[in-house]
């Protein structure tokens, strides 16, 4: 009985799911078509997330939406608002319960409207993102009879800023859509309709504002240098962000270069071939519309198949198959000599940055399954805070916001629209307020901004408010200081208007600016951070050479200590093990350790650390200084460590007393001898030896030279080969010293011998008081000792 019961709910409730999904995917028979707006047919407006498509109205409670491509958003949902404005579309309602909460790939599905929802209170229809009040895409309706104007090729194209532009250059939907779109590389596509005598072309890639975009045809009689003769437009977008395309021909592969004589080469603008192109023969390129939305760029133009200019342009057979070529790569932005934008080497490997294949613009083709997902969607000027310049606030028109819809005016910082800001943590950042009074900037968590009490939700506010208010002549100085509280993501916005601001990227600085006190543990191989609050400590800690993990314990040794562990596990996520009550009146001892990988299951061999601190820490949290703690062994070798400085402080001044004797009793100092250059050398580098012992590492033992404490504080592998070169060094200048002394004893040598054969009378033995700092006293003394000797002989 029971179960019989549950197998008739199971299939009721599977009755009832189905009505349900079809009432609102299919809207079957029973509405009628009395709207005018019935028939009505429409493309989107793309606006963000690369929404394309076509909107048709069906009855009147319904609607189909084809060929549908849209990126993921928060929380999508069809829209209704009476004027595309910024006002009126921010004022709309849902219209469906139909939620858009995926990705869409040329999708084709019906939808069907809420109960208290009607076509004829509903002027604009919208892809609307409730979280961020962000329009996707629109299209605006009219009568049935009436389908939603085009562009036309004369029309001035729009702005490239990312606001719809309806309400200032008229309701006009932009041309995203075409019969054909055919694949040329990941990231890079070409769209195109025929039109009579004419071919409507749409260039799409997802590249960085900076990049061109270039297509056109090869030169049928071109032999394996495919590119040279081609025909080729190049787009992009200008400085100023404004969208422009050009007709270019290639000559050689370099980029366009103009000599002496005016002639050009390269890949260069047909204007500059001819040098002027006044009724527009030239260039036959005509731009339509083009935008930068979500990283992708866009550009559509208008050429014709067959041009009057037969010398750089070449005809397009829409009914045979032709080679075309293109390309993508950074711009050279104009100059006084070359007016134009000009393209660089494309550079990167084929079929991802330059290529050609046979087309035939004939065919039906749509390779185009889904939207250009840029890696890099946000166009938006970044700016850096710092600390000792002011960041200067002010108001401007809205052109390139990146969350439309927007009101006109929107925040400037440093002359940028809505910038990105980046501050760091611990770094105060100081505003200059200069808005008006009508605009009270603050830093807010709410993306919409605008106080967001007055929509009934809750926002946190980090600086600013109704007083940051501010002109030209009086500005007002805000100063915030981002702290280890603030989230990675905020908001700067003006509080009495949504949406003027944009985003804060709160990243950590250097910790020292994030905490109030820091010590150098034992070694310096680890860093101490910490900051007191009244009944709080916040501690940090960062190791100085690449480990898996950091420890530091509290206590003399690591056995019986309180250790706070901290690792990043397999995945990136970053975890904190501690268990400890600290006392902030007391010094605390700590201690270190690094070890290659920590878990937080059981412990084993592979936990075991690589490197330890060899004595603790005495940190005095209140006061912010540190002490070293002396351990036995440490003891052991400072005693030996102190002891050798000073045996060497004691040799060098013997040294230097000698040096003065001897000067005192020659009276001078005499250094012509290599004898007494060398003794100077000696004495010199004996005066070093202090000078060395102060800038070398405090805490290095004698068994380990600096290299070597150089080599395992960083990791560095060299280190012992610096090591031996220091030996082979020291080996070299020793050689060199004992050659040169080998030297001087042959000299010496030579000149006995040659003494004893020149001279027959008188003492012949070398006299021991012969003065060896003074060669030239020397040798007087000598000569007159063998004077007196003749004198002698000569009496007797």
């Amino acid at each position: 009985m029971n179960y019989n019961l549950l197998i008739i709910l199971g299939y009721g409730f599977f009755l009832f799911s189905n009505f349900f999904f079809v009432s609102n995917a299919d809207p079957g028979q029973s509405c009628p078509n009395t709207s005018p707006f019935v028939g009505f047919k429409s493309e989107f407006t793309m606006v963000q997330h690369q929404v394309r498509g076509f909107l048709t109205i069906t009855d009147d409670c319904s609607f189909r939406i084809s060929q549908f491509d849209m990126l993921s958003g928060s929380d999508v949902h069809f829209w209704g608002s009476i004027a595309p404005d910024f006002d009126n579309l921010t004022k709309g309602f849902i219209i469906s319960d139909y939620k858009l909460n995926e990705t869409y790939k040329n999708a084709s599905f019906s939808v069907k409207l809420s109960q208290n929802a009607t076509w004829d209170q509903i002027q604009v229809l919208s892809i609307w993102d409730l979280l961020t009040e962000s329009d996707f895409g629109h299209v605006i309706l009219s009568n049935g009879s009436d389908l939603a104007p085009a562009l036309s090729p004369n029309l001035a194209p729009a702005p490239s800023g990312n606001d719809s532009k309806e309400g200032k250059s008229g309701p006009f939907r932009v041309p995203t859509m075409f019969d054909n779109c055919k694949v040329l590389s990941n990231d890079y596509r070409i769209r195109w309709s025929l039109d009579g005598d004419f071919i409507d072309i749409g260039l799409e890639a997802a590249i960085t504002i900076q990049n061109y975009m270039a297509f056109g045809w090869a030169n049928p009689n071109a032999n394996s240098e495919i590119m040279i003769d081609g025909d080729v437009a190049v787009a992009g977008f200008s400085e100023e962000g404004m969208p422009f395309v050009d007709d270019f021909f290639i000559t050689r592969y370099s980029e366009c270069t103009i000599d002496k004589d005016g002639s050009a080469h390269g890949v260069c603008p047909d204007t500059i071939y001819e040098g002027s192109d006044p009724v527009g023969l030239v260039n036959n390129t005509k731009l339509i519309y083009g935008h930068r939305r979500d990283g992708v760029s866009f550009i559509r133009y208008r050429r014709p198949l067959v041009s009057v200019d037969t010398k750089y342009d070449l005809p397009v057979n829409y009914t045979e198959n032709m080679t075309v070529i293109w390309a993508l790569g950074l711009m050279r932005p104009p100059d006084t000599i070359r007016p134009y934008y000009l393209p660089q080497n494309h550079g990167g490997p084929m079929s991802v940055t330059y290529g050609h294949l046979v087309l035939n613009v004939s065919d039906q083709v749509n390779e185009c399954l889904g939207p250009l997902d840029a890696a890099d969607k946000e166009d938006q000027d970044l700016i850096i805070a710092d600390a000792n310049k002011p960041l200067v606030v002010t108001t401007g028109p809205a052109i390139h916001y990146p969350n439309p819809p927007n009101p006109s005016k929107v925040l400037y910082i440093n002359k940028k629209e809505a910038p990105i800001l980046k501050v760091e943590r611990g770094v105060p950042v100081m505003f200059s307020v200069q808005a008006g009074h009508d605009v009270a900037l603050y830093i807010t968590s709410d993306l919409i901004g605008g106080n967001a009490t007055l929509r009934n939700k809750t926002e946190t506010i980090y600086a600013g408010g109704s007083e940051a208010e501010g002109v030209l002549a009086s500005p007002m100085e805000l100063i915030w200081e981002p702290d280890r509280n603030t989230p990675d993501l905020v908001y700067y916005h003006s509080l009495f208007q949504k949406k003027m601001g944009w985003r804060i990227q709160v990243v950590d600085g250097g910790l020292s600016d994030m905490y109030n006190n820091s010590v150098l543990l034992d070694d310096q191989q680890v860093t101490f951070f910490w900051t007191l609050s009244k009944d709080s400590i916040s501690i940090a800690a960062r190791g100085e050479k690449k480990s898996g993990y950091v420890a530091i314990g509290f206590g003399t040794r690591m056995v019986n200590s309180y250790a706070y562990v901290g690792w990043i596990d397999d995945i990136g996520v970053g975890h904190v093990e501690c268990k400890n009550i600290i006392d902030p009146t007391t010094p605390l001892k700590v201690i270190w350790a690094l070890g290659t990988k920590w878990s937080d299951e059981n412990l084993n061999e592979k936990n075991m650390h690589f490197e330890t601190s060899h004595r603790p820490i005495q940190v005095f949290l209140m006061r912010g200084s540190a002490e070293a703690e002396e351990d036995l062994l440490a003891s052991v070798s400072c005693t030996w460590v102190h002891d050798v400085p000073c045996l060497g402080y004691s040799g060098l001044a013997i040294l230097l007393l000698g040096l003065l004797f001897a000067v005192a009793e020659l009276r001078g100092l005499y250094v012509s001898s290599a004898h007494v250059k060398f003794g100077l050398a000696a004495i010199f580098l004996a005066c070093v030896q202090p000078v060395n012992a102060s800038m070398r590492p405090k805490n290095l033992l004698m068994e380990r030279s600096g290299l070597k404490h150089l080599g395992d504080r960083y990791g560095d592998v060299n280190a012992h080969g610096y090591i031996w070169a220091l030996i082979l060094w020291f080996a070299f200048g020793t050689m060199i010293v004992t050659y040169l002394e080998y030297q001087e004893k042959r000299r010496r040598r030579g000149s006995r011998i040659l003494g004893r054969s020149n001279w027959v009378l008188g003492n012949l033995e070398e006299d021991d008081s012969i003065d060896l700092l003074s060669p030239a006293r020397a040798s007087a003394q000598k000569m007159q000792s063998i004077l007196d000797e003749w004198k002698f002989s000569w009496n007797q």
